[in-house]
């Protein structure tokens, strides 16, 4: 496997309107709009425990800590 592949289970950062943030992808998915790949990543302490929907090509790794 691509190490620089995100899937589910890939710890990931990004940054948001909220400052950067950092979580593990729950769900790769389709845009049916515009047929983008979209994951579902889950960000502890944040959304009231939603997951936040982040475009794949704004994810980057997270070093593991």
């Amino acid at each position: 496997m691509d190490r620089n592949t995100i899937s589910p289970g890939t710890r990931v950062k990004f940054d948001s309107e909220a400052g950067p943030q950092q979580g593990t992808v729950a769900e790769i998915m389709t845009d049916i709009g515009n047929g983008a790949k979209v994951a579902v990543v889950r960000v502890t302490g944040t959304l009231d425990g939603a997951p936040w929907r982040v475009p794949v090509n704004e994810l980057q790794h997270a070093e593991a800590a």
